[in-house]
């Protein structure tokens, strides 16, 4: 991806210091004075000039020049100039300073001339220097910094170039501007024919200046010659150079020799695994080749009259061989230094431009011209960086990873990273052992990164070419020649892709709980206009969690709120959610961006990517091929019939008919492909089916309801106070990601919180068997993840041998364990650890197959002799290379009569073998053979070269041994993994009886009052809790005393309690209290009160707290409401209701209405366990006949003088004077005249309210009967006549009857 937007306008382009101190000064501009052109030489033949050339190359070696001063470098003396040198050089004009050198060059360059010129040059030396003819025009020397473009014929440019040496400047203020006839097109047709040819032909008798390259220039070009693309200008040089004289050869010979020493070698080094530069070398020696074949003299002049390419426009008609090589030199670090065409105008494969709406963010389109100018590295980073242009991309690169261009300035923008340029492209690197480090931080950001790993090592890839090359020596010419330059670079690989939702390796899980990375699809339909998406509301959901390879399929049909949507996202919590464009509808994404964290990865997928429905069917069959003799095509109309085999997962099966969620299963699929790691987790088979409500199997929790009772989180979206920070106290990772499964979902079915009971108060009652619990639990890393590595074969040897040892004392723990519960009141422990699968057998069959290690930091399993035979011929092999290698160390001693030795590097096997001699032996008893590689004080170290030739077959035979080990390795982990069944079922045990540990240590945190509740069984719906307590509030260290309350509902009182009291009066607090209570209870631990007695609730809805929502546009009013509706049409006579302060999102009166009509409703015909706060003192005297609506209110002593209230914090039967909204503004500290105005007019208001309502029940005598109530007697009328029926659940029509039957007692009886 780009980085982001810099003000710098050369933000692609990184200039060096150099180069920007190199600046020259202003050309000037003051004109020159004139002179005259000598007349032109005759042209020479090219007879003439050939023997010219083979007469004087000697003399001509001899006169080469070097600079006295680096700072004043000089040119040819102007007293040497005469026609020939004037019109075949410029003059010689000074070769410009490498950027390479330390100190710049001379520009010296030696003409080869005729003896009549030598004679002409002598004469001009004895002329006087006043006496000398003057020029006319000013040519500007090549060296200093052109600062405009000089148009020329045909609609060309002169190439500008700029100066990279900061002693430029110095030099272009020392030197006079030389001054030569300026020969244009015009001249050219015209007069100057003969000048032009003249030039031309002397262009090619300048010999090379022995010092342009040294030592120094190879040293500081050893970093890019992985980089340098070789092109024809590199060819033509080098051609230029082999066709100089015989002395200008063997004046070079030593720094070239050097150069090309440095090219030639192959270096693969561990620290430094790259051929990168091989390409290259090959054409530098094909160049020379072909230079030798052909004619030197015609060749040179091809040369020197073609512009260099890369050069820019211009031509390089004026400037002499050498010139033009040191030119093409600059051109060449400039278009290296120039940024890549394709990224300053970033499009995607498909040509599209980021502003474009199907932008792919993920691809780079790169064109075809660009492939051809890259090395080899460069090809093989933009071949996987085009495909995840949105991806940091580390590259290995020996013991460093890299990170190149637009990933090398993000690495740079966000954490200061050092950059750097290797020539084109833009470098940071961090060492291989910090990549954890720096990975996390990108993740940490929200970037995806990518590792991208060395697939072989340095004699690995020098095999492998070793072995290609005798291969290719069979094919044809042609064949071997296109298959020879693919891999003669270190092969890198994609290893995977990391994302925040996508996580496996253990450095980079931080958290203990789930990182879930979801699959969303949307039933949607085009909208009339087209404008948008409408909703079906139905969702295929697809839930992964990568650490453990556990895939959760889901698919259901929503409510208008997405209750059930909501409910799994603040469940699970995800931290990447992936969904196509255009198929989730505006209110679906506005509720996924209310309920996802901040830090949720959001990607979006173009309509072409993913798979299909019918892709996705065809993916499983090849992921899950059948087993032999399984018939696939069965009858449609068998009950058996399935679209897919057996061998597939029997949770996939079961919804294979499920379009949504096969989809949202399909492109997951496709997306962990794209990261390179669906092998690993596919094959697992660990598929589930998932019902976010489980509606009939537990108590349910919404999303609501997890949000409003702070379950997970809290209000600011931590888990700081909230009931999942309180209660879990599990021990191991395994255990607390369980025990959040449990507290999202509590039990219903009373035996089996009783038997959970059981199992706490035993634990509780014998604290010995917490300790030996402890003792087993301390320390065991995260088993059930590691199963998981294991199978993927990433788990590191260290940790796999962990893994051997925490499931060896997991078995021998639970196994005391088991015999010490034996003796427990309750058998729920004791049949739990029973059911434990004994796993020391399986240990020992997996320990018999290597040789035991005592070292924790092993990062090699040696199979045991006999295990594997392909490791035992190897080890047996390089044992006979190091008998004979020993055995000839004797021999050399007794022949040499000094004491050797072997020496061996402890990095690597690069150096390996070396003879050691002690210093002070005589150097004239050591073999000639015998080459120093270095040493000590102490000691010498040789090469030996008989040596050799056995010392490679050590090394392959020790590579052969690493790749041994390897795939035995992966053979250990494959049989570890056949038991994987077991493994997983023994962690689950574990795990529930670490949250069982957890529901006891909770429970006697809280203090007392505590108890065991009691479940009330049969159809009765009750909730009696005696000084009930706040779990919070008990916990909490800073709250010194808390209040207890006492709270019942039905039995012997109504269902639904009418709450009323003033703000702050602990209302809201008492309705979370109650719900808490009864998921504590149901989760099966003790309860903070003197007594509890409740039957099991099937579900918890709440309403509280009046919020707008601005993502789904809907007001806090339409927000009441909705969430009224799904109350109305999801509780039960068993639900546990709260709604807080229902209709004070509108008007008075309909906010009255309102809610008049929905208490109606739950107290009449819902029924379920409620409390039903409100501030409308009009409900309680509405509903004072109901038999099913108890009044209570938060009492409190008002002092009405002083507008101050003392809240009581006391839950008691009776209605609340008043809300006493008055005495809270005072509170506020709202100015004491407002406040007592507010009073004055709410007194009034109150008044004028009564008033009317008592005219209205003495002028209608249906008024003394509440609307309520006549609307229950229409309901009976209605029912008697036939005209409605009952509901069809049994124990709320029986219900119904009954509460109907008290409410016609009571206005009998009135």
């Amino acid at each position: 991806m780009p980085p982001k937007h810099s003000d710098s306008t050369d933000s692609l382009k990184q200039k060096s210091l150099t180069s920007f101190f190199g600046k020259g000064p202003a050309v000037s501009t003051k004109p020159p004075p004139a002179f005259k052109t000598p007349a032109p030489k005759a042209k020479l033949t090219v007879e003439e000039k050939a023997q010219s050339n083979s007469s004087s190359s000697k003399k001509n070696a001899s006169r080469v020049q070097h600079s006295s001063s680096p700072n004043e470098p000089k040119t040819p003396d102007s007293r040497y100039l005469d026609a020939h040198a004037l019109n075949s050089s410029a003059a010689a004009s000074s070769v410009a300073s490498s950027h390479r050198a330390s100190s710049p060059p001379t520009s010296d360059v030696d003409m080869v001339a005729s003896e009549e010129e030598r004679a002409q040059l002598s004469s001009v030396k004895s002329v006087p220097a006043r006496q000398r003819q003057k020029r006319k025009v000013v040519i500007d020397d090549s060296d200093d910094e052109e600062v405009a473009e000089a148009p020329v014929a045909n609609g060309r440019k002169k190439a500008v170039f700029r100066s990279s040496s900061p002693t430029d400047g110095i030099r272009s203020q020392a030197k006079k501007p030389r001054l030569s006839k300026a020969i244009t097109d015009d001249e050219e047709d015209d007069e100057e024919i003969p000048i032009s040819n003249s030039f031309s032909q002397r262009l090619t008798r300048f010999k090379k200046s022995p010092v342009k390259k040294g030592r120094s220039r190879s040293k500081a070009s050893s970093d890019d010659d992985d980089f340098i693309v070789p092109d024809d200008s590199d060819v033509e040089t080098r051609s230029v150079k082999s066709a100089k004289s015989s002395s200008s050869r063997r004046s070079s010979i030593s720094s070239r020799g050097s150069e090309e020493d440095d090219d030639e070698e192959l270096d693969l080094d561990d620290d430094d695994l790259d051929l990168d530069d091989e390409p290259r070398k090959k054409s530098k020696s094909r160049a020379k080749g072909s230079t030798t074949k052909s004619g030197g003299s015609k060749k040179s002049s091809k040369a020197a009259a073609a512009p260099v390419d890369g050069g820019g426009t211009g031509s390089h008609t004026f400037l002499t061989a050498a010139e033009q090589r040191e030119q093409g030199k600059k051109d060449e670090k400039k278009a290296a230094e120039s940024p890549y065409s394709f990224l300053l105008k970033v499009k995607d494969k498909d040509g599209r431009k980021p502003t474009h709406p199907d932008y792919d963010p993920r691809t780079l389109y790169i064109p075809d011209s660009a492939w051809s100018s890259f090395t080899p590295f460069e090809k093989q980073f933009w071949e996987i960086k085009q495909n995840h242009y949105d991806t940091i991309l580390f590259f290995q690169k020996g013991k460093f990873f890299e990170l190149y261009e637009d990933d090398a300035r993000i690495g740079h923008q966000e954490f200061d990273l050092k950059l750097t340029n290797r020539v084109k492209m833009c470098m940071v690197g961090v060492p291989e052992s910090s990549f954890t480090l720096w990975a996390s931080k990108f993740l940490a950001k929200g970037y995806k990164v990518g590792r991208v790993e060395q697939s072989e090592t340095a004699l690995g890839a020098e095999m492998r070419m070793a072995a290609e090359k005798e291969k290719t020596k069979s094919k044809p010419k042609g064949k071997a020649a296109a298959s020879g330059g693919q891999d003669k670079i270190v092969r890198r690989e994609l290893n995977k892709v990391y994302t925040n939702g996508t996580l496996v390796d253990h450095e980079f899980l931080s958290d203990e709980q789930a990182g879930h990375c979801i699959s969303i699809f949307q039933a949607t339909t085009a909208s009339p206009d087209g404008s948008e998406v409408d909703s079906e509301r139905r969702f295929g959901v697809c839930v992964l969690d990568c650490s453990t390879s556990q895939f959760n399929l889901s698919y259901f049909e929503d409510d208008v709120c997405r209750t059930r949507l909501e409910t799994l996202m603040r469940q699970i919590c995800p931290k990447e959610i992936i969904f196509k464009k255009g198929t989730l509808s505006a209110n679906t994404q506005r509720l996924l961006k209310s309920v996802l964290p901040a830090g949720c990865l959001w990607t979006a997928l173009r309509p072409v990517e993913g798979f299909k429905y019918d892709e996705t069917i065809e993916e499983l069959k090849t992921i899950y091929p059948p087993g032999p003799g399984e018939d696939i095509e069965m009858d449609q109309d068998d009950p058996s019939y399935c679209i897919l085999p057996e061998s597939v997962p029997p949770s996939i099966r079961e919804i294979a008919h499920e379009k949504l969620a096969i989809e949202s299963l399909g492109t997951m699929i496709w997306y962990l492909r794209q990261l390179n790691i669906d092998k690993d987790i596919l094959s697992m088979k660990n598929f589930n089916v998932y019902d976010p409500l489980k509606r009939g199997i537990g108590l349910t929790l919404d999303g609501q309801t997890l949000s409003h009772l702070e379950v997970l989180l809290n209000n600011e979206g931590t888990d700081e106070g909230s009931l999942f920070k309180l209660l879990g106290r599990c021990i191991t990772p395994f255990g607390k990601r369980l025990f959040r499964i449990w507290l999202c979902t509590p039990l219903r079915e009373i035996s089996d919180i009783n038997a959970r009971l059981d199992a706490v108060e035993d634990i509780i009652s014998h604290p010995t068997f917490e300790s030996t619990f402890t003792e087993v639990a301390k320390g065991i890393p995260d088993l059930e993840r590691m199963i998981s590595r294991i199978h993927a074969k990433t788990c590191k040897v260290k940790d796999f041998l962990k893994v051997l040892k925490a499931f060896e004392r997991l078995s021998k723990g639970m196994a005391k364990l088991a015999d010490e519960s034996e003796s427990f009141k309750g058998r729920t422990i004791f049949g739990l650890l029973r059911g434990a699968p004994d796993l020391l057998p399986h240990i020992r069959n997996v320990q018999s197959m290597y040789q035991a290690t005592e070292d924790e930091k092993a990062d090699e399993l040696v199979p045991r002799d006999g295990k594997d035979e392909r490791y035992d011929e190897i080890v047996d092999e390089i044992d006979s290379l190091e008998k004979s290698l020993n055995a000839d160390l004797k021999k050399f001693e007794k022949n040499l009569g000094i004491k050797l030795g072997y020496w061996n590097s402890a990095v690597g096997n690069k150096d390996i073998y070396l003879v050691e001699v002690a210093a002070t032996v005589d150097k004239k008893k050591i073999p000639n053979d015998w080459t120093k590689s270095g040493g000590t004080k102490a000691k010498n170290r040789y090469v030996v070269g008989s040596l050799q030739k056995r010392v490679r077959q050590l090394k392959e035979a020790q590579e052969n041994r690493t790749a041994a080990i390897k795939a035995f390795k992966f053979r250990l982990y494959t049989e570890f993994d056949t038991d994987r069944g077991l493994w997983l079922r023994a962690v689950r045990v574990f795990a529930e009886l670490d949250c069982l540990f957890s529901l006891a240590k909770a429970s006697s945190a809280i203090g007392e009052p505590s108890c065991r509740p009691v479940f009330a069984e049969g159809d009765e719906a009750v909730l009696d809790f005696e000084e009930l307590r706040h779990p919070t509030l008990c916990l909490s260290t800073n709250l010194k005393s808390f209040i207890p309350n006492d709270v019942k509902l039905g039995a012997d009182v109504g269902k639904i309690v009418l709450l009323t009291g003033p703000n702050m009066a602990g209302k809201s607090t008492v309705m979370r209290m109650t719900a808490t209570g009864v998921i504590m209870a149901q989760l099966g631990m003790l309860v903070p009160a003197n007594r509890a007695r409740l039957s099991p609730v099937d579900t918890i809805i709440t309403r509280m707290g009046a919020y707008d929502n601005m993502f789904s546009n809907a007001s806090t009013f339409k927000v009441e409401l909705d969430e009224c509706c799904k109350i109305l049409r999801n509780a039960t006579p068993k639900s546990l209701v709260i709604l807080d302060e229902l209709g004070r999102g509108t008007s008075t009166f309909d906010g009255m209405a309102i809610a008049s009509a929905v208490l109606h409703e739950l107290a009449t015909h819902t029924l379920p366990l409620c409390f039903f706060a409100t501030h409308y003192g009009s409900l309680t005297d509405d509903h004072a006949y109901h038999p099913n609506i108890r009044a209570m209110y938060m009492s409190t002593l008002v002092d009405d003088e002083k507008h101050e209230l003392v809240f009581l914090y006391k839950l008691v039967d009776g209605i609340a004077e008043s809300s006493f909204g008055t005495h809270v503004a005072n509170l506020a500290g709202v100015p004491l005249p407002v406040v007592q105005r507010a009073d004055v007019i709410s007194k009034d208001f109150a008044r004028q309210f009564k008033e009317k309502l008592q005219i209205k029940q003495k002028q209608h005598a249906a008024a003394k009967i509440p609307l309520f109530a006549q609307a229950d007697f229409a309901y009976l009328y209605k029912l008697g006549t036939g005209q409605i029926e009952l509901a069809e659940d049994p124990i709320r029509r029986k219900e119904i009857l009954v509460r109907m039957k008290e409410v016609v007692r009571y206005y009998a009886r009135k």
